[in-house]
């Protein structure tokens, strides 16, 4: 509720040419009508239809490039976390570092424009691949599932690049600590095969650290959510952040009720995530969330 008046007020003031004392009169109109009535305004004449509805016509797509993502963020980093510490001065620790460092140096727009101008089936110029998502190609779960996966596997990828390189890092130091601990050197007197070792008790006690490296990410990842759908042209209501087509009827700014709408929804999905990544944090180290 903090960010989006805040958003109101300020923006407001801006908008509208007056104090920001002045603007923040209206805040309790405001969150009457978004709260407690679900009335975030009028949307654009050329929507035909509340913002409202706008929302909830784009959230499943939001929901599930926000979730798939970070899923398979965590996935990936914890893998090749787990591969490099097992395996340090290797050279695959080497290799997964240099590639860690890649991912998080490039922003996640130009692995899109790789995947669309190189190997998409309607517009690769290198070569053609039936199954990688392509512009446009959206189709909702209901009417086709292996559609809707060939829609969101390339954009989850995307997405989970920069978040997997980070949780592998954090994996990698962690595991690396836990290796020397003596609870390790016991596991493995008691005569526990080094695999064994690795995914009963290293890889616990590097979860807690990555669950929070990810909940704390968890803005970085809706910003490039917002990058990924208009560069896939998926239907979710962030492709809206695109404020060159709101203008307002008589006036050359964004329109407010829109950039209220996407700050609100943004704020509800970071906390949502945000939650759910410390309860299962606190779930597999008690220890957490006692300090929580």
């Amino acid at each position: 509720m903090i960010t989006p008046s805040l958003t109101f007020v300020v923006l407001g003031a801006l908008r509208n040419e007056v104090t920001v004392f002045e603007q923040a009169r209206q805040l309790p109109g405001y969150l009457d009508d978004t709260f407690l009535h679900l009335s975030l305004g009028p949307a654009p004449p050329v929507f035909q239809k509340s913002l409202h509805d706008l929302v909830l016509d784009g959230l499943a797509v939001d929901v599930a490039l926000l979730v798939g993502g970070t899923l398979l963020g965590v996935a990936i980093g914890l893998a090749t976390g787990v591969a490099s510490g097992a395996r340090r001065r290797s050279g695959t620790d080497r290799a997964l570092a240099m590639g860690s460092a890649l991912a998080l140096s490039a922003p996640v727009y130009l692995f899109g424009f790789i995947v669309l101008t190189l190997f998409a089936p309607q517009s690769g110029y290198l070569i053609q691949i039936p199954f990688v998502s392509w512009y446009g190609g959206y189709v909702p779960f209901g009417e086709d599932p292996l559609g809707w996966l060939q829609a969101l596997w390339v954009p989850w990828l995307v997405l989970a690049t920069p978040l997997a390189a980070m949780c592998h890092r954090m994996t990698r130091a962690t595991m690396a600590e836990a290796l020397d601990e003596d609870f390790i050197r016991t596991a493995r007197a008691k005569g526990m095969t080094e695999k064994r070792v690795v995914r009963r008790h290293a890889l616990r006690a590097a979860l807690p650290p990555v669950l929070g490296l990810a909940s704390v990410n968890m803005a970085l990842m809706v910003t490039n959510v917002v990058l990924i759908e208009p560069a896939f042209r998926l239907p979710g209501f962030f492709r809206q952040a695109d404020i060159g087509q709101f203008r307002g009827e008589q006036s050359h700014v964004p329109s407010l009720d829109v950039v209220q709408a996407l700050v609100l929804e943004a704020a509800l999905l970071i906390s949502v995530t945000m939650l759910i990544a410390d309860l299962l944090r606190a779930r597999i180290d008690p220890r957490a969330g006692a300090r929580t």
